[in-house]
């Protein structure tokens, strides 16, 4: 009897079979319709029909490596691999306040192949630039929001305030508020500060440095009194004394600093500044692979080995689904863009 169950994998000893059945049933129409339909099928369906993935994987990371949005990927990448079969190739692609590689990521092929870490930048660029190669919303698909550092904010031991309310009461006392230190304009530490300018109606004056590193030696040296930092960088410093956390951006005590006040707490509500990761894919990927990827990375999030790695850098694991990205997505774009255009913040 003709096997049919595998049509894609017809062999020739089958074909043969079909001949001569053809030969045996030419008179008989009903058996010449099924053979026909047997013949149709093997026909159009595609040479190429294998689950999804079938080859390796690339993750593109606008981002230099070893800071925490690569860390997050390769973490991630790490644990795709297996549960999915296939390698995961974190790729590198940093420049451009992250738009060369945001780029790349948007003109990528949509057939899962390709998928795309951002960071706060991909929510701020639109202010920031008159023109951007992308949409931030219109070319991705959004598969998890995956991770998220909130910021402190942090003095040098030398500047006279043990509190929000008597650093905010220091600044009004100079004509041009305190000196603070940013990782660049842009950056989460230099939003960050500008929200709280905002939110607490004080001066100050934006010393920036070329990342978070220089950034934080600068406030451990003095020369600068004041600058927000994530949490993960700020724990050794805090701890050793060389500097102090005020408050911390986040609606939830930070396990590194449980005895710090959050700002909404201290009655500043909704104020949250977080460096955070997400994994998108390019638009129009299909829904089935978006679906799978997401599971597959919620899956990754919530092991043990995972969080454990992440709470070492005071990260905070954030699965979810897809639709709760980009609610989240847009929430950052709208957030920051305020901001941005009250501070007449511009990219440098």
């Amino acid at each position: 009897m003709l096997n049919i169950r595998h049509p894609i994998s017809l062999s020739i000893t089958n074909l043969l079979r079909a001949v001569r059945l053809y030969q045996r049933h030419v008179a008989n129409p009903f058996t010449m319709a099924l053979i026909l339909a047997f013949f149709m099928s093997a026909i159009y369906k595609p040479a190429i029909a294998q689950e999804y993935p079938a080859r390796p994987i690339r993750m593109i990371v606008p981002f230099p490596p070893g800071g925490a949005t690569d860390r997050v990927a390769r973490m991630i990448a790490s644990k795709l691999s297996l549960s999915l079969g296939q390698q995961v190739i974190v790729d590198n692609r940093p420049g451009a306040a992250t738009r060369i590689g945001t780029e790349i990521a948007s003109k990528s092929t949509p057939d899962g192949y390709t998928l795309f870490i951002c960071a706060l930048t991909h929510v701020t660029n639109p202010s920031l630039f008159k023109s951007l190669p992308y949409d931030p919303i219109r070319d991705f698909s959004p598969i998890t929001l995956a991770a998220r550092t909130p910021l402190a904010l942090l003095i040098h031991p030398t500047v006279p305030a043990a509190s929000i309310k008597e650093l905010i009461a220091l600044s009004k006392t100079r004509p041009n508020g305190l000196n603070y230190a940013s990782a660049g304009s842009g950056t989460a530490a230099h939003l960050g500060m500008e929200l709280f300018k905002v939110v607490s109606d004080i001066k100050a004056t934006q010393i920036s440095y070329k990342g978070a590193g220089p950034q934080v030696t600068a406030m451990i040296s003095g020369q600068v009194e004041l600058g927000f930092a994530t949490t993960s960088t700020a724990r050794p410093h805090v701890r050793s004394g060389r500097l102090k956390a005020l408050a911390v951006a986040s609606p939830m005590k930070s396990k590194s600093f449980p005895d710090v006040p959050t700002f909404a707490e201290l009655g500043y509500s909704n104020f949250e500044v977080f460096a955070w990761s997400g994994l998108m894919a390019p638009a129009k990927t299909p829904a089935s692979i978006i679906r799978q990827l997401n599971q597959e990375t919620n899956k990754a999030l919530n092991m043990p080995d995972v969080q454990k790695a992440f709470e070492a850098d005071d990260i905070e694991a954030n699965p979810g689904t897809p639709q709760a990205m980009a609610k989240y997505i847009k929430s950052e774009i709208s957030k920051w863009a305020a901001v941005i255009r009250k501070a007449g913040i511009t990219a440098e």
